[in-house]
């Protein structure tokens, strides 16, 4: 680990490029009889990586991928908040978002996408903490990191949408 400013850094902006491949690669390989993917990306992190993994499945397959930005009101009773109209109705969905800590935004979203009937539902992290409260099973992962309560995982964005995730 690099340290940075009391913070350790656990993925450089090159590890990220490379974790978003590889979940990529993992996503074809799931949905090689998919025509169509429908990402969510949860906030603006799960929306930009949603994108970088969008790139790379565009550039490894034919499959047709539709992005979808996601996110919670905590305001108004955890309701959602979607950037534009959709339809799932036996589609293949995948919720793509930074860092999985308890599950709970995960399993919000997918409660309300069952309602939809969705052919199914994936999940997509960079970085999956492994303390789900919640019954959610992160299907991809770039990184899974047993840390304490007390640690907490940072992901930062530059400018030029590179991604540092720091521990500290």
């Amino acid at each position: 680990m690099k340290k940075d400013n009391s913070q350790n850094i656990i993925l450089d902006y090159k590890d990220v490029e490379n974790k978003i491949k590889r979940i990529s690669l993992e996503i074809i390989e799931d949905n090689i009889e998919q025509k169509k993917l429908i990402f969510f990306g949860v906030s603006e992190n799960g929306k930009i990586i949603a994108k970088k993994i969008i790139d790379s499945i565009n550039a490894h397959s034919k499959i047709d991928s539709q992005l979808i930005g996601v996110q919670i009101d905590k305001s108004s009773n955890n309701n959602l908040k979607f950037d534009k109209d959709f339809e799932v109705i036996n589609k293949s969905l995948i919720i793509v978002s930074d860092v999985s800590q308890s599950a709970r935004t995960l399993q919000i979203i997918i409660s309300s996408l069952m309602l939809q009937n969705p052919h199914k539902i994936k999940t997509a992290v960079m970085v999956n903490r492994d303390h789900s409260l919640f019954p959610v099973k992160i299907n991809f992962s770039g990184l899974n990191l047993s840390t304490s309560v007390n640690e907490h995982v940072d992901v930062k964005v530059n400018k030029d949408e590179k991604f540092t995730v720091y521990l500290n």
